[in-house]
């Protein structure tokens, strides 16, 4: 390899090298930010569950009864993956458990349902022949992620209705900080009306309860739907923080293997132009000596003083 064309690789490593170090700083500055909006909606959900609490401690409510266990299940997976590259086997992990615990529980995965989130998953689950129901892209922005909330829980009820869904589940990553990224399990359906109803008798922590103003169906019609909210939402904003965790730690490979890569190019590229130099220097000398050689010699003339 000539001296110009390791130049011109030297220089194409540096420049993909800084573009790893801007993804890599992208996605910790992403993480910060979803991290605080996951901890933001787990306190919020805290506040729903009070609500939930305070409403049923009221004597104007009980919680509907609990409903028989159907005989046949038919499962409806929201998978939440990632639209972009560059994070390893994200979106075939949660893919693949998703069908593993389908399949634990007797139920076939033809016979479920899939509702992706994320292009990339969406084709995972396409080539495990999985059942899709419906199929959206992912938003880096933290706006979007309570809209595409909303538009899964209107497909939910779609399911729910012309499929007879009833069991929703939500697969999704998580990381808790400074641990490492693990894949979560939530089931939103069926709603778990029996441990609301033990509510009931579970001490208010004050000595006055909240009044509720709103008609108590209508209140409880209202938190079921924001308490569903709230566990998708989080659930996308986890996922949004592990994606870009995962993304990170693959450019900080990316970053030491091209760091190493630079380091021996460099190497080969001072030894070549050390080779190049002495080469240089041998031919000036050998060419300073063949002219030594040829130069014709002058015969020195002795001159005789006579006397």
């Amino acid at each position: 390899m000539s001296i110009e064309t390791l130049q011109r690789r030297i220089k194409t490593t540096q420049d993909l090298r800084d573009i790893v170090s801007t993804m890599k700083s992208l996605s910790s500055v992403s993480i910060l930010q979803y991290e605080q909006a996951g901890v933001a909606l787990e306190q919020y959900l805290k506040n729903i569950l009070a609500a939930f609490h305070a409403l049923i401690k009221t004597d104007c409510f009980s919680p509907p009864p609990a409903r028989p266990k159907p005989q046949n299940t038919k499962t409806l997976a929201i998978v939440i993956g990632s639209d972009n590259g560059l994070v390893g086997k994200f979106n075939k992990e949660i893919i693949n458990k998703a069908a593993e615990i389908i399949e634990a529980d007797g139920e076939n995965l033809k016979d479920s349902l899939f509702i992706t989130i994320g292009k990339r998953v969406a084709v995972m689950a396409e080539q495990k022949e999985a059942p899709l129901f419906a199929k959206y892209a992912i938003s880096n922005s933290i706006k979007v992620v309570n809209s595409i909330a909303g538009t899964v829980i209107i497909r939910i009820e779609e399911a729910m209705r012309i499929h007879k869904v009833n069991r929703v589940l939500v697969f999704y990553h998580k990381r808790e900080t400074g641990q490492p990224t693990r894949i979560e399990q939530v089931k939103l359906i069926p709603f778990p009306e029996k441990a609301y109803a033990n509510l009931k008798n579970k001490p208010w922590p004050t000595n006055n309860i909240p009044m509720v103003t709103i008609p108590a169906k209508e209140m409880f019609s209202t938190l079921i739907r924001e308490y569903l909210m709230i566990l998708l939402s989080s659930a996308l904003t986890f996922s949004l923080a592990a994606e870009h965790h995962a993304r990170m730690i693959n450019m900080q490979n990316a970053e030491k293997n091209i760091d190493e890569s630079l380091e021996q190019m460099n190497q080969e590229y001072q030894q070549k132009r050390q080779e190049a130099i002495t080469e240089e220097l041998i031919d000036v000398v050998s060419g300073s000596e063949a002219i030594t050689i040829q130069k014709p010699k002058i015969k020195e003339k002795t001159f005789y003083k006579k006397y």
